[in-house]
């Protein structure tokens, strides 16, 4: 046999054993045994703070002012001084004060001598004036009553007009218009979860395959949360769709008022699952695949999606009170029929006291002639005497004085300035100052819970080694939104308060305040702690090479991304992070 032949008998034999190989090596690749990440149980302490930085404040820094116009005639103090609560600290020139105290004593004096015969014949012309207001009033009063008696015939009219109640036409009509809303609100529902499912890859499993691995890689229990957000949006929205389908143009209102709450539920979820969306995409770097470009329009549709279901939210309570204003046209009529009624009765017992005003008016006047005639009582020079006493408390408003112990900080004028009554002349500082700090709602909530008012704070100018104490004083009832975060302001008193403090107001300080802790107790990582559909808790672990499912009951959730386990796991347990295969 030829060289030639030998060779091509020895071919088939070398395909075959080549082959061999390619598919041993390709068995072997497919069957490596999956590489885990994973972390042990830990016993120890765990301790959970809130943190915040705000300003330090003076409790008390008041801007001091002559409560009269003038010219300034002295200075008593300087800047930098103490001084003590009702301390002299300046006047201004008191001539034109003194001389309206003057004018008062002497109308005062006036009165003691008694009127001129000028002034009794003035006097009895106010008695005849008087008079005849008296007599006008009369005829006011009963043109009052008349308008009253048509305005209830009115209202009478209007309400046999409307009637027909929740079956009128523009109820029904209200009511249909409703159902159309709700139609075009299913689409842009089932729109908006396709978006979201097009990121997390929930119900579409392969949506997501590109850049799943990429997803949330800066914050991992961002992608947590948005999986949990799309199940309760899903379930939401399917209780809305359930709800809607049904409906027609005239359904019964009942149903349609059912339809109302499990739409904007529906719609207030799904607005929650895609900000979470948001997040996720916000917490993922573009690498790989995923490239900038891409990464960018995956953000730009969320949140023009969310834009979408914001406004049909809107769309939603607009078109609910337009059927509560159409519900209420029949009660508005009734209620202005009833207005009128009390508008009557008003106006009857306004034209009684008009007149008995007025009549009064007259006995008055002819009391006073009488009174003028006479040498005048102590009843009668009354208000000339607070008149004098109101002249004094004026030309006292010339002077400043200390309100509060406290230190001088500023003095903006000088003797001889003209000033207002709205220009500052001196600003005092109270030695008292405290911390405002915005705290979240999440973070608010464990101030409640702990007893602890006891904080802790640095200030940025004094570094961190130096540290103060302060205590909780009192945290606002009403709430602050930031970037569509609930705050709550917390009120921290600085613990010692004397003027020889080391910092000074308009200072930075960082608050931490102690919530709660736990010592010698269980606790692992939270980001590898998952959430089933229904709530509950699990991890998984690694025990002879076996993955096991552990439902686990979680405690507190501390600093450093602590979590405690309560129930569950045992202390050593191998808890996996995450696994290759």
């Amino acid at each position: 046999m030829s060289f030639f032949k030998r060779k091509i008998v020895y071919i088939p034999f070398i395909i075959v054993v080549l082959a061999s190989g390619f598919w041993y090596r390709q068995y072997k690749k497919n069957h490596q045994p999956p590489v885990y990440e994973t972390v042990r149980v830990e016993r120890g302490d765990i301790i959970q703070t809130v943190e915040a930085t705000g300003k330090i404040e003076s409790t008390n820094n008041v801007s001091l002012r002559f409560e009269a116009p003038g010219t300034i005639a002295s200075i008593l103090i300087k800047e930098g001084d103490t001084v003590k609560a009702g301390a002299l600290l300046g006047n201004i020139r008191l001539g034109e004060l003194d001389a309206v105290v003057a004018q008062a004593k002497a109308n005062l004096n006036q009165k003691l001598i008694g009127p001129s015969e000028q002034d009794k014949k003035y006097y009895a012309a106010a008695v005849l004036s008087a008079k005849a207001s008296w007599e006008q009033a009369k005829v006011d009063a009963n043109s009052m009553v008349k308008v009253a008696q048509a305005a209830l015939e009115t209202a009478k009219n209007n309400l046999k007009l409307a009637e027909g109640g929740d079956k009128s036409q523009i109820v029904n009509q209200a009511y249909a218009n409703a159902v159309t809303t709700f139609q075009g609100t299913l689409v842009k529902l089932d729109d908006a979860l396709t978006q979201a499912d097009n990121i997390l890859g929930i119900d579409n499993i392969f949506a997501n395959d590109s850049f799943e691995s990429y997803l949330s890689t800066l914050n991992a229990s961002k992608l947590s949360v948005a999986n949990g957000d799309y199940l309760i949006a899903r379930q939401a929205g399917q209780k809305a769709r359930e709800a809607i389908l049904p409906l027609t143009l005239t359904s019964d209102h009942a149903k349609i008022d059912i339809a109302f709450v499990s739409t904007e539920d529906a719609l207030v979820k799904m607005n929650t699952l895609l900000g979470s969306v948001s997040d996720v995409l916000k917490a993922t770097q573009a690498i790989g695949t995923l490239t900038p470009s891409s990464l960018n329009d995956k953000k730009t549709i969320i949140e023009t999606t969310r834009s979408t279901i914001s406004g049909q939210y809107n769309t939603v309570l607009t078109q609910k009170q337009s059927l509560a204003d159409a519900q209420n046209s029949f009660s508005t009529y009734s209620i202005a029929y009833t207005k009128a009624l009390q508008d009557l009765e008003q106006a009857k017992a306004n034209a009684l006291t008009s007149t008995q005003i007025k009549e009064a008016a007259y006995n008055q006047a002819e009391a006073t002639f009488e009174s003028k005639v006479n040498p005048p009582r102590e009843v009668d020079v009354a208000a000339l005497r607070a008149a004098l006493a109101s002249a004094v408390a004026a030309r006292d408003k010339g002077v400043i004085q200390a309100p509060f112990d406290g230190v001088i900080t500023k003095i903006n004028k000088k003797v001889g300035e003209a000033v207002s009554a709205a220009d500052v002349i001196l600003e005092m500082l109270s030695p008292h100052f405290e911390i405002k700090v915005d705290i979240p709602e999440t973070d608010v909530a464990k101030l409640f819970v702990s007893t602890n008012k006891q904080v802790e704070f640095t200030v940025d100018a004094l570094g961190d080694e130096k540290k103060f104490q302060g205590q909780i004083t009192a945290i606002d009832k009403a709430a602050t939104e930031i970037q569509d975060v609930v705050y709550y302001q917390v009120h921290v008193a600085v613990a010692s308060s004397t003027l020889e403090q080391p910092f000074k107001a308009g200072m930075t300080a960082n608050v931490k305040i102690k919530t709660d802790s736990r010592q010698n107790v269980l606790f692992i990582p939270l980001r590898i702690v998952r959430t089933r559909s229904n709530g509950t808790k699990y991890v998984k672990t690694l025990s002879n090479s076996t993955e096991q499912e552990v439902p686990v009951k979680l405690g507190l959730k501390g600093d450093d991304n602590k979590v405690e386990i309560l129930e569950g796991l045992k202390e050593k347990d191998e808890v996996i992070v995450s696994v290759k295969k």
